[in-house]
């Protein structure tokens, strides 16, 4: 770090190294304190730009405009000039040279617009007698705020013997108090806005200095825009009227765009699906969190934005729903996690269920597939066990060692597991069905080709994001990567 002690030491062999750091910081400690629009104190204050030469055009020679003969009979010649001042202006004098002693009566009027309307500036009678008015003209602007001359085009309405020779047009550019320098040869003409405005004249604010409602500086009161409070979460803001008014002229920024999962007219609470972390200020980019519900153990994806405890379902309990409460023990269907325990204790709900889509599945086949009949109407009854399910099957992301083909299937369904309502599924819907084989060899009616479902598999609703991760999946499968991940399987065969 630079000793800044060293800059004012007596001359000798570092002298010649600080005396041009020394220049430079004086240098810009001038520019900074020598802001006309701000105070030594960096208040803002009323400014204005130079004046400077807009117009300084000859006009046609004198023997070409409004040229006749002394002696000539007839009306006396009427023209006119039309100057383009090349942008908005602030016109402080006019001066008009003549050839000769100057035109019996003379008119200047200003525009905004090249056709007018036009608005008449100065009217100068005629001059009595042969005399004639004088060579040069000048119109000054009268003083005071409420008298000033804002102009974009000059017309010169004259007439007489006399020939118009040059023209002068002395202004300043239209910053509205706004700005102490201005780019007049620009087109159109840019102030160097101060004050947080903006625009080729500082006739608005920033996008991010719109608290209260852009005013031109006075004398008496700057008006600078003001910024709006957005907690550094967002970059504009918009001016709301009846906000301003109903503050009591105090506020009435908008922010808008808030970012970082931030929300709010000045970005000051969290999004839904995020909580606010109180370890965090709230100017602090992480100071909202992800809710992380358990997309089984949970209602939604929704939580307290306080505290950021998710809304759990009968049993469930943890501050996202991940494991069961005390006198629940885990299950096996999606739609009631945890139910009534008999014996054992609490358990926590396996994560190895909560992201299907981007986790390997042990799984002995991972379906996609349709509901064709409601679960709690089945099709058809198979003995005192055993109840048959019509399903649609759209597509195999993990086979199980007896293939499972797509297109219209029956699924098996224990009796037993829709008498305690472990499975519930809606006709129409699409699911992902994650199953695993219940039956063994043991059992009477055990047959390799039948789909099962029951409450050894899962039944989670079909995302449609899911898709692409399991491809993904099933092709690292098959290139084995997941060899190690996966149980060993019972190869298909008939009972000994």
């Amino acid at each position: 770090m630079t000793d800044y002690r060293t800059l004012f030491s007596s001359p000798g062999a570092g002298s010649t190294v600080t005396t041009p750091i020394t220049l430079s910081l004086l240098l810009l400690l001038s520019q900074a304190t020598s802001d006309p629009c701000y105070d030594p104190g960096g208040r803002p204050r009323f400014c204005l730009p130079p004046v400077t030469q807009l117009v300084g055009k000859a006009a046609a020679p004198c023997s070409q405009t409004c040229a006749l003969p002394a002696a000539s009979p007839g009306p006396a010649c009427n023209s006119s000039l039309t100057l383009d001042l090349d942008g908005s202006f602030l016109l402080t004098s006019v001066t008009l040279r003549f050839c000769t002693a100057g035109p019996p009566a003379l008119v200047l009027s200003a525009a905004w617009a090249t056709g007018g309307p036009w608005r008449p500036l100065w009217r100068r009678p005629a001059w009595p007698g042969a005399l004639g008015g004088p060579k040069k003209v000048t119109f000054h602007s009268p003083p005071g705020p409420k008298t000033r001359i804002v102009a974009s085009y000059l017309r010169v309405e004259f007439g007489g013997k006399a020939g118009l020779v040059t023209t002068g047009v002395r202004g300043r550019c239209q910053c509205h108090g706004h700005a102490a320098r201005c780019a007049t040869r620009a087109q159109p003409p840019r102030c160097r806005c101060r004050h947080h405005t903006t625009g080729p004249g500082c006739e608005s604010c920033r996008p991010s200095h719109r608290d209260w409602p852009w005013r031109p500086a006075t004398p008496q009161h700057p008006h600078p825009c003001l910024p709006c409070s957005c907690n550094q979460h967002a970059r504009r803001c918009r001016f709301n009227s009846e906000l301003f008014r109903l503050s009591g002229g105090r506020s009435g920024g908008v922010c808008e765009r808030c970012r970082h999962h931030t929300a709010g007219r000045h970005c000051h609470y969290c999004q839904p699906g995020f909580w606010r972390d109180p370890s965090q200020p709230i100017t602090s980019h992480k100071a909202c969190r992800a809710c992380q519900c358990h997309p089984i153990g949970a209602t939604g994806g929704m939580c307290n934005q306080t505290s950021g405890q998710c809304s759990c379902k009968l049993g469930v309990t943890g501050l996202t729903c991940n494991r069961c409460g005390p006198g629940y023990q885990q299950s096996r269907s999606p739609r009631m996690p945890c139910q009534r325990e008999s014996y054992g204790t609490r358990s926590r709900i396996p994560e190895a269920t909560t992201t299907p889509a981007t986790t390997p599945v042990a799984s002995r086949s991972v379906l996609h597939a349709q509901v064709s009949a409601s679960s709690s109407q089945p099709s058809e009854a198979v003995g005192p066990e055993w109840w048959r399910l019509a399903v649609h099957v759209l597509a195999v992301f993990k086979q199980r060692a007896w293939p499972v083909r797509r297109g219209g299937q029956e699924a098996w369904v224990p009796r037993a597991d829709l008498i305690c309502g472990c499975l519930r599924l809606r006709p129409g819907a699409d699911y992902l069905l994650l199953g695993r084989a219940a039956q063994t060899h043991d059992d009477d009616n055990y047959d390799p080709a039948r789909l099962i479902l029951n409450r050894h598999g899962l039944a989670l609703p079909w995302r449609p994001r899911w898709a692409r991760p399991l491809r993904r999946l099933q092709q690292k499968e098959r290139g084995g990567a997941c060899r190690g991940l996966l149980p060993p399987t019972r190869s298909p065969g008939p009972r000994n």
